[in-house]
C-alpha cells in the first residue's frame, strides 16, 4: 500500500533554496523546469464545501487551467476537469460528472464565489535511487497570498511536498526523517486553504446564519440582549453586498431571516428595553420585511420552478417557459427596485441609529423593568409561557379550523423556535435539541400548508398579470391551472399530516421536557397546573 503524501511547513526565516541545497547534498536529485501555479478557492459564502470536507480549487499554470475537487484532509483530488473559461457559479452549470455530483447536493441553490488566490513559485524535484528510477518525487513552493479582487500579495507559508511513489514508501521515509531531523521542518496537515486564508487573516467558517450563542445563565439580560441585536446586525450587514449583487438567493434569505430574528427578538425578550423603543425598531424592521419580500417571493418561485415544471405531465412540461420568462423579467424589476431601497439613507439611519443604540449605555427612559436581572430566569419564562402558548393553540386546532388559526399557530411555533434558538446555552445541548427539532418538524408541517395557499393564489395573479402584458399562450394559463391544483392538493395532504406532526411535538416525554427545563418552581408549579 502507498503511504499518504506528507507536507511540510518552512519556518518564517527559512527559504525554498536552503531546504533545495540540504538535500541536494543528501539525496540523489533531478530537477524540472521551475514553474508559476495559481490557485483561486472557491466556496459558497456560507462554506457549504468546506463543511463537507471539499476544498474547490481553480489551477492555472503556463499550460494548464482545471478546476480540481480536492479532499480537505489529505489535499488528494476526487475529480479534475479541464476548464475552457470562467469557473460556473451554479452546480447545476456544470456538465453531468463525479464533480457535479459531489458539489450539487452541499451547494444547492448557493453560488460558488472566489475566497481565496494563490500564486507559487514551484520547484519540482525527483529523487533517484541507485539504478536511476525515480523513486520520490518531492516539490517546494514559495507562496504568496492575497484575497481575491486585491491587487496585493501577502507573505504565506513555503512549504515542502513529499509525494510518494508506488512501491517505494521507504525512500519517503527517509526524506521525511531528514527533513524533520536535520533541517527542522514541522509537518503539518492543514488542507491549503485553510493555510492561504491564515495568510489574510480569515478563517474557515468564519460567517454562518446559524445562532451560537454562549450565555451565562446570570448575565444581565440587557447585556445579552443587545448580544444578541449585534449578532443580528452583523448577519444582515454581511449579507448586504451579495444581496444588492444578487450573486444567489439566499443573500437576501438570511438577511430576511436576521430581520424577523431582531423583531422577535425585540418582541419576545420583554422588559429588556422600553416601550417605545420596541415600538420603534419593530416597525422600522418591519419596514425593511415589506421592501425585501417581493424579491424574496420571486426567488422562491424560481427555486421551484423546475420542481413545478417536473410535477406536470411531460406533454405539458414545456408550456409552462413563459411563466419562468415572466419570473426572471419581475425578479429583475423587483430586484432594481430593492436595491435603491437598500441603498437609501433611510435604510442606513436605520442600521447606522440601530447599531449605536445597541452599543452604548442605556439612557433609564431606555430601559425595561427586565434588563438587570439575570437571563435565564427572563428566558424560562418566556419559553415556557410560549411553549404554553403553542400547546393551547395546537389543542384548538380541529379538522374544520380555519387557515388562519393554523397560521396564528405558525406564528407561535416560529416565536418558540426563536427563543429556543437564542438560549439554547443556557441548557443541556442533548435535551435542548430535539426539543428545537421535533418542533422544526412541526414548523415545516406549517409551514408547508400556508406557503402552498399562498403559492397557489400568486400563480391565479401570476395568469393575470401575463394576461394583462402581453398575449399568453392558451396551454400556458392552462399549464399554470394544472400545476394550481397540484399545490392545493399537496396543501391537503400538509393539512392531513398536522395531527401527526402536532402529536410528536405533545408526546409526553416532549412535554415533560419543557416541563423540566422551563416550568416554573415546584411551588409555583402547583399553581400553575391549578390555573391550567
Amino acid at each position: 500500500m502507498t503511504a499518504l503524501s506528507l507536507q511540510y511547513q518552512l519556518g518564517d526565516s527559512e527559504t525554498i533554496e536552503e531546504v533545495l541545497t540540504a538535500l541536494t547534498s543528501r539525496f540523489r536529485l533531478g530537477t524540472e523546469p521551475e514553474k508559476t501555479v495559481r490557485h483561486l478557492f472557491y466556496d459558497s459564502f456560507d462554506w457549504r464545501l468546506y463543511q463537507a470536507g471539499m476544498q474547490l480549487d481553480e489551477v492555472t499554470s503556463r499550460d494548464r487551467h482545471h478546476l480540481v475537487l480536492r479532499n480537505l484532509t489529505d489535499d488528494a483530488p476526487y475529480e479534475t476537469i479541464r476548464l475552457e473559461g470562467d469557473v460556473a457559479r451554479f452546480a447545476w452549470e456544470y456538465s453531468p460528472g463525479l464533480l457535479r455530483e459531489r458539489i450539487a447536493e452541499p451547494l444547492a441553490m448557493r453560488a460558488l464565489l472566489p475566497i481565496v488566490e494563490i500564486r507559487s513559485r514551484v520547484i519540482c524535484l525527483k529523487l533517484f535511487d541507485r539504478e536511476e528510477k525515480t523513486v520520490l518525487r518531492l516539490q517546494l513552493e514559495e507562496n504568496r497570498v492575497k484575497p481575491h479582487g486585491r491587487a496585493e500579495y501577502h507573505a504565506m507559508t513555503h512549504l515542502v511536498r513529499l509525494l510518494p511513489v508506488r512501491g517505494y514508501d521507504k525512500y519517503l521515509n527517509q526524506a521525511a526523517r531528514f527533513l524533520e531531523r536535520k533541517l527542522g521542518l514541522q509537518p503539518q496537515s492543514q488542507p491549503l486553504i485553510a493555510l492561504a486564508l491564515a495568510g489574510i487573516d480569515r478563517q474557515p467558517m468564519d460567517y454562518s446564519s446559524k445562532l451560537g450563542f454562549i450565555l451565562q445563565p446570570e448575565m444581565p439580560a440587557a447585556e445579552v440582549a443587545r448580544l444578541i441585536h449585534n449578532t443580528l446586525l452583523d448577519t444582515l450587514e454581511q449579507n448586504l453586498p451579495g444581496t444588492r449583487a444578487d450573486l444567489d438567493s439566499e443573500f437576501l434569505h438570511d438577511l430576511r431571516v436576521a430581520v424577523r430574528r431582531t423583531r422577535s427578538a425585540l418582541t419576545q425578550i420583554k422588559g429588556i428595553f422600553s416601550e417605545a423603543i420596541v415600538n420603534e425598531y419593530k416597525e422600522r424592521f418591519a419596514w425593511v420585511g415589506q421592501i425585501t419580500g417581493p424579491t424574496r417571493d420571486l426567488d422562491v418561485y424560481l427555486l421551484g420552478f423546475d420542481e413545478y415544471k417536473n410535477s406536470l405531465p411531460e406533454p405539458f412540461q414545456a408550456d409552462l417557459n413563459p411563466l419562468h420568462d415572466f419570473l426572471v423579467a419581475h425578479q429583475k424589476s423587483e430586484q432594481q427596485a430593492l436595491v435603491r431601497k437598500i441603498n437609501s439613507p433611510h435604510f442606513h439611519s436605520l442600521l447606522k441609529s440601530w447599531r449605536a443604540f445597541i452599543n452604548s449605555p442605556s439612557a433609564p427612559d431606555d430601559e425595561g423593568d427586565q434588563a438587570h436581572k439575570p437571563i435565564k430566569k427572563i428566558a424560562r419564562k418566556r419559553i415556557y409561557r410560549t411553549f404554553r402558548l403553542v400547546l393551547e393553540e395546537g389543542l384548538a386546532i380541529h379538522p374544520h379550523s380555519q387557515p388562519e388559526e393554523l397560521h396564528e399557530l405558525r406564528k407561535s411555533c416560529k416565536k418558540l423556535r426563536y427563543l429556543l434558538e437564542f438560549f439554547q446555552s443556557l441548557y443541556p445541548k442533548e435535551q435542548i435539541k430535539p426539543l428545537i427539532k421535533t418542533l422544526k418538524i412541526l414548523l415545516d408541517n406549517l409551514g408547508d400548508y400556508q406557503d402552498l395557499e399562498v403559492q397557489a393564489d400568486k400563480l391565479r395573479e401570476f395568469a393575470h398579470q401575463m394576461v394583462e402584458e402581453g398575449e399568453v399562450p392558451a396551454d400556458t394559463l392552462l399549464a399554470m391551472g394544472m400545476l394550481v391544483d397540484g399545490l392545493l392538493k399537496r396543501q391537503q395532504e400538509a393539512r392531513v399530516a398536522f395531527a401527526d406532526r402536532f402529536a410528536l411535538f405533545t408526546d409526553p416525554s416532549q412535554v415533560e421536557s419543557y416541563e423540566r427545563l422551563f416550568g416554573a418552581s415546584k411551588q409555583n408549579a402547583k399553581a400553575g397546573g391549578a390555573k391550567s
